[in-house]
Parts: structure tokens; sequence; C-alpha cells
């Protein structure tokens, strides 16, 4: 099991906050390309989180398909997940099996993801196909919970544009 303190930053001007990150040092670490599947139980919703396959295929390197729950715990201030993650091999087959457990496909959506990492943390700028969620954004992954005012203060991020909506939470307010 995996544990994230994260955050999503909304309103972003893509270039203006990568122009902020680099001109703090900030490393890029990745650009790659994702499918996700998010999937739900046929008579309603997980009760504690939600279940996805995701497809990544990073610009150098070799393509991974993974299965995970994310367990969610939010708080007034950052969304704490513990993520239960196992490879795949095959994205039909998985579905076909979650479908015979009673669990399907929800909606399915591609992005493009660019990565980078300042102070320890991880920032994931996320531009998603239109029909999925129009609007580019960043996640933020904190190692510990003392480092998110820390971090926002240096990027000048103001809180009103901070969340902890999940991507699905995100699509149900604008109608999705």
């Amino acid at each position: 099991m995996q544990r994230e303190i994260e955050v999503k930053v909304l309103n972003i001007d893509v270039n203006q906050m990568e122009d902020k990150l680099i001109s703090l040092g900030a490393e890029k670490i990745g650009f790659e390309e994702q499918k996700n599947y998010t999937f739900a139980p046929r008579d309603g919703e997980f009760t504690n989180g939600y279940l996805r396959i995701r497809e990544t295929k990073p610009l150098e390197g070799d393509k991974k398909i993974e299965l995970t729950f994310k367990e969610v715990q939010n708080t007034d201030e950052f969304r704490v997940n513990n993520e239960y993650t196992v490879n795949i091999d095959s994205i039909s087959m998985m579905t076909k099996i979650l479908a015979q457990c009673g669990v399907d496909l929800k909606y399915k959506g591609s992005k493009l993801r660019k990565s980078y990492s300042y102070k320890g943390q991880r920032f994931d700028i996320d531009r998603w196909d239109e029909d999925t969620y129009p609007d580019p954004y960043m996640e933020i992954e904190f190692t510990n919970q003392s480092k998110v005012d820390e971090i926002l203060a240096d990027l000048g991020i103001d809180k009103d544009n901070v969340t902890t909506d999940s991507i699905t939470e995100l699509r149900a307010k604008l109608g999705k």
C-alpha cells in the first residue's frame, strides 16, 4: 500500500506555473500520456474510494498498466489516499473480470501529464481530453502535511484555487 497526501490547484496558467516551478529550481521528472478507466459498482458507488485502471506511456520507456483502488480520507485541507495497486497486462480482460464481479466502467479519459519535483514534493500538471475535463490543473503530492502551506506560499497559490476533489467530483460539478 502506498499513502499519498494531495491537493489539486485549479485555474492555472500552465506556462506560468511551469515557469514558476523552474525558476524555483524544480526538476522536470517526466512527461507521459495516460488513459484512465474509472469503475463503479452497478448498484451505486464505492463508499470509501474509487477503482481505476491506468495505462501509462512515458515519453521514454515502456508502457505499464495498473489497477488501483484509492481509499480516500479527505480533510478540509488535503486529500489522503491509501492506494492499493497491482500491475496487470490486459485492460479488456480486467474489465471483463470486474464486470463479472458487478463493477462496470463508469468513464474513460485521456490526459497528458508533465511532472516536476521541488523540495521533495511531486507536481503533476494534467491536461485531460475535452470530454473528460476541459481545464488544466496541477496535482501536488506531499511527503507530509507540514509542507502544504510552505509550498503553496512558494508558488503564490491562492487557497481559493486549491481543492481535494477527485476528477470524478470535478466532472460532476460540470454536469458530466
